[in-house]
């Protein structure tokens, strides 16, 4: 254990005793505050500046939530299973701090911590008071109580010799973490909770919410009875909620799951004479008793903003410079580049009450606010005295400053669990494409994973005991299946279940929704044969990352983690290919293609409506046509290919019946002359596939020859481009 116990036993006990003197500083100014908040309600207790402050950002979060950016979340129980989607991703990036594992050792969690940037995690002062504590620790993530027991979750190393920063009169540390996790594991897969700088993100008297992982146990959500009782000048936050040991560096939200304090102690009870009282009402004494059967009062956090400032006044070189700017560049608030305005109505004044008012907040969203106090200094008057205008109507356009929130894609770490492309979607059987004669030879196959699996480490396992290993590798994902080519290390062909009705499009979420991208590695395959972004993507400015199996495609089910792991699963290399932007996007940016619509884009965005129209549900093939038509080049780390043709074969039902006749519809697309001359103009008029994209139909043996593929004869005969 590389932690010094003295040291952190010390560091929690100032912690506590000046926690407590703060706390007695305050008592008349609380007391005062929490009448006003029992007799008038939440914002009763705080300044005119604090109460205009969270207007206006209210109602910058309201614009948001009409874009479909943020959802709110109530109270629930129990406290081992997140309470709502919003505090699922919240939690994401909480982690418990443990010893770093090692065979045939026992974990060992004793705080938390969470990340706040892409190499960087937070926790207190007191949990590594010295740079030499935070050796030989680590991060687990996802170490949470599920159905069927405790999920171990991952491990990620953390690395004090890359940046540690511990501030002991704020108690808040900083500490880089390994990017890769003990078994491979990427830690960008678990985002970042943003330090904002930003104040007036909640009132006295408001709830509040904590992710913890308390006496080093699973994650748990403490979301009930718990509400914000002070703002210190000093630089942190009382408020009362349910914690418990090891729960020290737990990230405190507001009850709009925004990051405002980083918790460090707890505040106890005392007696007359300043001696702790245990919950028995008796002496604690800090020598012989567990810190358990204090009889805790209240808790103390760091506020947010006073970390930020500290922060600020660093002066560090080298690589902890740039850590620290990574950082520091995602503190400014997301809410402050919308133009909001307040709505304040003040109502005729209840009888019995002729010197104070009723002013009701109209935030231009789910929130209303109502607040009693006197009429001389009403949150309507300290509102108006600030220049805050009367709100306009909301638009319901969405909010210009998306890209400032912070969200991540969603992966399904159990790749074992993946159900992969379904043949029977339809109702009758639709087989995968598969691949005959020479090029067989250049397909991942049953026995390159085999040997992958036995030579490298964090392989995912799959069930392969029935198949030779000379069969192709056909790799599952939610909602799809592919085979990689290894020569070219891309999709040699991937098969969709795509459906479109309304009763499995309950998520609304569009792409930002769901996060930003984030491409990564399929661990089943070795990383030569996939082609990723340093290979093309990043030298080749003009290469989108073009998927072959469409997110939207993908985007299906039950709202939540299911269409979550859908999504994401759309963002494996394995499923990538270089396409021109103006060759992918339907309608690109960029003056230079002003009035020009990317012909692979168009047609995805058509073919989706119309497999909406005719039924909702179909069956997609589609792939680069691999071959002499490919251009090779070297971006600066070698040879690589591009293709310049596509191709689709989209399969649909002919009716609702259960055993439906089936129709089958091949296309093929050409990105050279966009790669060469930026441009390919397309109408928009029609919306009949079969005028918008005449010149893009292919019989599907024309494609089989053409890609290598081969189908089985049931899809051959349902071909609607075949000659006569």
């Amino acid at each position: 254990m590389s932690k010094t116990p003295d040291a952190v036993a010390s560091a929690r006990k100032s912690n506590m005793a000046k926690a407590l003197e703060r706390w007695n500083q305050q008592a008349g100014t609380r007391t005062a505050s929490l009448s006003r908040i029992r007799e008038l309600g939440p914002g009763a207790g705080d300044s005119p500046q604090q109460l205009a402050k969270w207007v206006a950002r209210e109602n910058a979060r309201a614009l948001l939530t009409r874009a479909g950016l943020e959802r709110r979340i109530g109270t629930w129980d129990p406290t081992f299973y997140a309470p709502s989607e919003a505090a699922r991703q919240a939690a994401r990036p909480v982690a418990r701090l443990v010893n770093a594992p090692r065979p045939g050792t026992v974990v060992e969690g004793f705080a938390t911590g969470f990340l706040v940037s892409p190499s960087l995690l937070l926790t207190n002062q007191h949990v590594f008071p010295r740079y030499v504590d935070a050796v030989d620790c680590a991060a687990n993530f996802l170490y949470e109580r599920q159905e069927r027991g405790i999920n171990e979750g991952t491990y990620f190393n953390l690395q004090p010799d890359q940046f540690y920063f511990a501030d002991e009169a704020l108690d808040f540390c900083l500490v880089a973490i390994s990017a890769q996790g003990t078994r491979g594991e990427a830690l960008s897969d678990y985002g970042c909770i943003r330090l904002i700088e930003a104040t007036g993100k909640t009132l006295r008297g408001r709830p509040m919410n904590i992710i913890q992982h308390p006496d080093g146990g699973p994650r748990q959500y403490a979301t009930t009875h718990n509400r914000l009782l002070d703002i210190l000048d000093q630089g942190f936050l009382h408020y009362e909620t349910d914690t418990a040991e090891g729960a020290s560096g737990s990230p405190v939200f507001s009850d709009n799951w925004e990051l405002i304090a980083l918790h460090h102690c707890g505040i106890p009870r005392t007696d007359a004479a300043g001696n702790i009282l245990k919950t028995d009402h008796s002496l604690w004494n800090p020598e012989g008793d567990e810190e358990s059967t204090v009889d805790w009062v209240a808790n103390e956090g760091t506020r947010v903003s006073s970390i930020i400032g500290a922060l600020k006044a660093l002066q560090l070189s080298g690589r902890p410079a740039e850590l620290l700017a990574q950082l520091m560049e995602q503190t400014a608030d997301p809410l402050a580049a919308l133009s909001v305005n307040e709505a304040v109505t003040v109502t005729p004044q209840r009888p019995g009450m002729a010197d104070r008012s009723q002013n009701i907040f109209h935030i231009s969203g789910p929130t209303t606010i109502n607040i009693l106090s006197h009429a001389a200094d009403s949150p309507a008057s300290i509102i108006s005295s600030l220049g805050v205008a009367p709100a306009e109507p909301v638009s319901t356009e969405p909010a210009p400053a998306v890209a400032a929130l912070e969200k991540t894609l969603t992966f399904d770490l159990d790749y074992e669990a993946r159900p992969g492309y379904d043949p029977d979607f339809l109702g009758v059987p639709v087989p995968p494409p598969f691949v005959e004669g020479d090029q067989l030879a250049q397909l991942y196959r049953v026995g390159d994973y085999r040997e992958h699996a036995a030579s490298a480490r964090n392989v995912p396992a799959m069930r392969l005991s029935h198949l030779d290993d000379d069969a192709p590798l056909e790799l599952p994902y939610h909602r799809y299946s592919l085979v990689m080519n290894k020569k070219y290390r891309m999709p040699m062909w991937a098969a969709s279940n795509a459906d479109y009705r309304p009763e499995v499009r309950g998520d609304a979420r569009g792409r930002r929704g769901f996060g930003g991208e984030s491409w990564r590695l399929d661990r089943r395959v070795p990383s030569r044969f996939q082609l990723t972004n340093s290979d093309i993507y990043a030298p080749a400015g003009n290469f989108d990352r073009g998927h072959i199996v469409r997110r939207e495609d993908s985007c299906w089910g039950q709202p939540g983690i299911d269409t979550e792991y859908a999504n994401a699963d759309t963002y494996h290399w394995t499923n990538c290919t270089p396409q021109h932007e103006l060759f992918n996007q339907e309608s690109p940016d960029g003056a230079q293609y002003r009035n020009r619509k990317g012909i692979w884009g168009y047609f995805e965005g058509e073919l989706a409506e119309q497999i909406e129209a005719g039924g909702g549900q179909a069956v997609i093939f589609a792939g680069p046509v691999l071959g002499d038509s490919c251009v090779e080049q070297d971006f600066g780390k070698g040879p690589v290919h591009y293709p310049t043709r596509f191709w689709k074969i989209v399969i649909v039902p002919k009716d609702e019946s259960r055993t439906p006749e089936l129709l089958a519809y091949g296309f093929l697309f050409d990105q050279s002359e966009v790669i060469k001359e930026f441009g390919l103009d397309v109408q928009e008029a029609a919306l009949d596939l079969a005028k918008a994209f005449r010149k893009q139909q292919a019989t599907l043996a024309d494609i089989c020859q053409m890609a290598g593929i081969s189908l089985a004869p049931s899809i051959m005969a349902a071909d609607q481009h075949k000659p006569g």
